[in-house]
């Protein structure tokens, strides 16, 4: 391990799971095809980290895939291209007061100040993950600032 930094064990990702993940990156190269290939072995600390019941993961993918079709879809709104739908999450009136995740058109997401907010608030916690990423990087203080001042003007309002 290089000097300066030590993995972060967590109860999911404990010191076992990344040492595998690590030997991996040693002997083949991290890639997706490579942890793949060493998390079938049912004695990897990796291997529950995947569905291993083909007809379950192949539904999982479709899903994924219909995301991904969902996510293409564009509209031209007052001349402007812009994705169609986005995932919000939305109380559904029945008897459990159930809350469920759905794509909604963007015109309705735009003008009901309830979607608008998750939306931006997804937004602002995406940008903060990406901040946070970044952050050693210098050179990107300028954007890290107004992301800052977007942020506490959003907490502001929220008030």
């Amino acid at each position: 391990m290089k000097k300066g930094f030590d993995y972060k064990y967590t109860e999911k990702f404990t010191k076992e799971v990344i040492n595998e993940i690590l030997e991996v990156k040693d002997e083949k190269g991290l890639t997706a095809e490579n942890l793949l290939e060493r998390a079938k072995d049912k004695n990897s600390p990796i291997h529950n980290f995947f569905e291993w019941d083909n007809s379950q993961a192949a539904e999982k993918w479709r899903i994924y895939q219909a995301r991904l079709i969902i996510n293409s879809v564009q509209v031209i709104v007052n001349s402007k291209e812009m994705y169609a739908f986005e995932n919000v999450q939305i109380n559904v009136n029945d008897l459990n007061e159930e809350t469920k995740r759905e794509y909604k058109p963007i015109v309705e997401i735009l003008s009901t100040e309830e979607y608008r907010n998750q939306v931006i608030s997804s937004a602002l916690e995406s940008i903060s993950y990406w901040r946070n990423k970044y952050k050693e990087y210098n050179e990107l203080d300028v954007i890290f600032k107004v992301i800052d001042k977007v942020k506490q003007k959003w907490e502001k309002k929220k008030k």
